[in-house]
């Protein structure tokens, strides 16, 4: 009995036939095992070990207006090949990306193409010394087995099959048996084409279920994708999930979107909503949005009060019962509402500027006589909160004669006194100030005002209309002037209140006063003053009487004049004026 021994080139040839491959022109996802993903795509499609391939997701979204399903590939990431067959491959993904790959997502190669040489094939090329594609030689009708080189029509048979479809395979193989019926590989062959069948039917379900719109299938892959999101079970207590928000603002809708694991549990549901105060349930219905979402809006009517309370019931195709899937209806889950909280308006009236002028004649003889001062200050106020209620920065100027009344009254022309002497002196106060309105209670506030500044006297008869401020000082006198002015307000600045002060000022003289305030009419405020005071020069004390005038026709702006009448005894009187510009903002 004659027996065949194979030769190495033949072995390696079975070994070969035993690695079923695949291509097709549609790569997808064709298993996951683990943390390893088989591909259909290998070597004959330039893919190879660190190759990357693009991961896309089919996603079908129902258009709301036609009814029409419209489908479209999304990536998701990126898979790295590990290792690879000629048309299989094997790759990894991210922690993350891993738990999101199903089978049947198409994949897309977006390294660049490889290409890949067998060196066996190489090494059987070598041998024949030509680098050429080796004839096909035919088995002649009636020729001898001994004739015949087996091998030799397997070899070609299997570099015909490189690269091609199981489809084109199988035929390849096929017709090498019609051609070569008494080979001795057709075992060999036969589970070859055996195992091709097997590969080509898995592929075909796979790519099938994939692409199926049906329950059975689609519910699987959609169960799988939402526990990938979720970090949920496929299994869990609840078809559906909820992101389900903690906190609202009142008076605005709330959009809701339910993330549904099991689709078959969960075609159709009802949100009941009840906010804080209301009798009942209100029943809102899921709106189905695509494959795995349902949808729900809380109207802003409803959004009210401190709380909302709701719950979902779901149930599959009918008739199968509503059933609570998230909370209940004796347990029901709560959205607390928020209170509007907005920004306080910018305060009118936050900042002051007053600027006013006083003209003080005591005896009543205007500028030709020897009791007048004039008094100008210009401040800025600023207010705070409490309990410093306002700060004030000033600059203010005091300018005139004075001196003893007897004298003046006796010699209102020269102010001489009994022993020939000019008695009286010429003053000029300019200073600065800051004041701090320090608010007790909002009805009681006290004023502090100390001052600083330049005194300069001249006791000598003013022939001179620039002396002391000009280089003729003789007889002058400079020093620092200072000063403290106190203030007790009663009710609101803006409204009736009652102010009493004192102030004094070093080599200027004392001022006592009490200011009454009040509004007869929104526009008018009115204010009346009593002084006691021996301005400008340290004399005999003088009483004041102010009336004040103001109009606010402007919120911002509003003008007054005072009169005023003084005097420093029944014949030593005089009647002046002055004018107030106030600035709010």
């Amino acid at each position: 009995m004659r027996t065949f021994t194979l030769p190495p080139r033949a072995v390696m040839a079975i070994v070969l036939l035993l690695t079923p491959l695949a291509a097709h022109a549609d790569p997808v996802v064709l298993a996951v095992e683990g943390s390893e993903i088989y591909i259909e795509l290998g070597a004959k499609d330039g893919v190879g070990a660190g190759s990357e391939l693009e991961l896309l997701h089919e996603v079908a979204v129902k258009d709301p207006r036609t009814g029409v399903t419209l489908r479209d590939h999304f990536a998701l990431g990126t898979l790295t090949v590990a290792r690879t067959g000629n048309q299989l491959s094997v790759a990894h993904a991210s922690d993350d990306l891993a738990k999101r790959v199903l089978a049947g997502d198409r994949v897309r190669l977006i390294s660049p193409r490889r290409v890949f040489v067998d060196p066996w094939v190489e090494q059987v090329a070598a041998s024949k010394g030509a680098e050429r594609e080796a004839p096909q030689v035919p088995v002649p009708h009636g020729a001898a087995k001994d004739e015949i080189d087996h091998t030799e029509l397997v070899t070609r048979a299997w570099q015909d099959t490189l690269g091609q479809s199981p489809e084109q395979r199988i035929a390849r193989w096929t017709e090498l048996l019609r051609a070569d019926p008494r080979t001795p590989f057709q075992p060999a062959i036969d589970n070859e084409i055996a195992s091709l069948g097997r590969q080509i039917a898995a592929r075909d379900t796979a790519l099938a279920r994939a692409r199926s719109t049906a329950s059975e299938d689609r519910d699987p892959r959609i169960a799988q994708l939402a526990a990938a999101l979720t970090g949920s079970p496929e299994d869990g207590a609840s078809p559906i999930a909820l992101a389900a928000p903690t906190h609202a603002a009142p008076d605005r809708s709330i959009e809701l979107s339910f993330l549904v694991r099991r689709p078959a549990a969960a075609t159709r549901g009802w949100l009941y909503v009840r906010p804080s105060g209301a009798q009942g349930f209100h029943r809102v219905e899921l709106r189905p949005d695509g494959d795995a979402y349902l949808r729900a809006t809380i109207e802003r009517d409803l959004v009210r009060g401190a709380q909302l309370q709701w719950y979902v019931e779901a149930a599959g195709a009918a008739p199968a019962e509503l059933k609570p899937v998230l909370g209940s209806h004796d347990a029901p889950r709560v959205i607390s509402i928020d209170p509007i909280i907005g920004e306080a308006p910018i305060q009118h009236g936050r900042s002051h500027i007053d600027a006013h002028v006083d003209y003080v004649d005591f005896d009543g003889k205007l500028n030709q006589g020897f009791d007048q001062y004039y008094q100008a200050e210009i401040d800025l106020t600023y207010r705070f909160i409490d309990p410093v209620y306002a700060v004030r920065l000033g600059f203010g100027t005091l300018s005139g004669t004075g001196g003893p009344k007897a004298v003046i009254d006796k010699d209102p022309d020269h102010c001489i006194d009994s022993g020939g002497k000019y008695a009286c002196q010429h003053i000029a106060f300019t200073y600065v100030y800051t004041e701090v309105e320090y608010r007790i209670r909002p009805s009681v506030v006290i004023m502090l005002r100390p001052q600083a500044g330049v005194l300069s006297t001249d006791p000598l008869p003013m022939e001179d209309e620039g002396r002391c401020s000009t280089a003729n000082v003789a007889g002058c006198a400079f020093k620092t002037g200072l000063g403290l002015r106190g203030r007790l307000r009663f009710g609101s600045e803006d409204e009736t209140n009652l102010v009493l002060g004192a102030a004094f000022s070093r080599g200027v003289g004392t001022l006592l006063e009490t200011a009454y305030h009040w509004l007869p009419a929104r526009t008018v405020p009115v204010q009346l003053t009593v002084q006691v005071t021996d301005q400008p020069v340290i004399e005999d004390f003088g009483v004041r009487l102010i009336g004040d005038l103001g109009w606010r026709g402007l919120a911002w702006f509003y003008p007054s004049v005072r009169l005023s009448y003084q005097a420093r005894n029944i014949n030593h009187t005089g009647i002046s004026g002055g004018l107030a510009l106030n600035f709010d903002w």
